[in-house]
């Protein structure tokens, strides 16, 4: 393994962890112990210019709706059953498949991920003890949907490149 003894920490990744900061201090303040879905959807969203994470953002939002979407069909669909967890087992990825192709339909394949992250989430930690079901897809929606609004607030005001310097990672 080559080790890179003259690497320095970027902009990038300081603004990755001051929005991943301010995810978890959100959910602490509005009493939410599930950081997971915010803090993964901001250091997903962050990137090197405030116009690429925007670009980002903007998918994000789109795969979020349509993995929230689906997911909520989903779990509506199997959560009375008493096999659950192999129902699931064979929901996940046919899920999968739909919000793959749903992206791709309407031109967005860059929506893919984020989608297919929220089925994933959605899907695996939720069960027949969730208590509702729109509830709980709108919850994970919002935190997904918090993380990639502050990464987008935090590289377009965070440090603000000077003209003439480097914003790396």
């Amino acid at each position: 393994m080559n080790i890179n003894k003259e690497y320095k920490l970027g902009l990038r990744a300081i603004k990755t962890a001051i929005a991943v900061a301010i995810c978890a201090l959100a959910s602490m303040f509005f009493n939410h112990e599930d950081i997971f879905c915010a803090c993964i959807a901001s250091v997903i969203c962050m990137e090197q210019t405030y116009a690429q994470t925007w670009d980002t953002g903007i998918n994000r939002i789109i795969g979020t709706l349509i993995g929230g979407s689906v997911g909520y069909i989903a779990l509506e669909s199997i959560c009375s059953f008493p096999t659950y967890e192999w129902i699931r087992v064979v929901l996940l990825p046919l899920c999968i498949l739909i919000v793959v192709y749903t992206c791709n339909v309407i031109n967005r394949k860059q929506a893919v991920s984020i989608g297919c992250v929220v089925i994933i989430v959605i899907l695996s930690r939720s069960g027949p003890s969730t208590s509702s079901t729109l509830n709980y897809v709108f919850q994970r929606v919002l935190d997904t949907l918090l993380g990639v609004f502050v990464a987008m607030i935090i590289n377009k005001f965070a440090f603000v490149k000077l003209k003439g310097t480097n914003n790396a990672n």
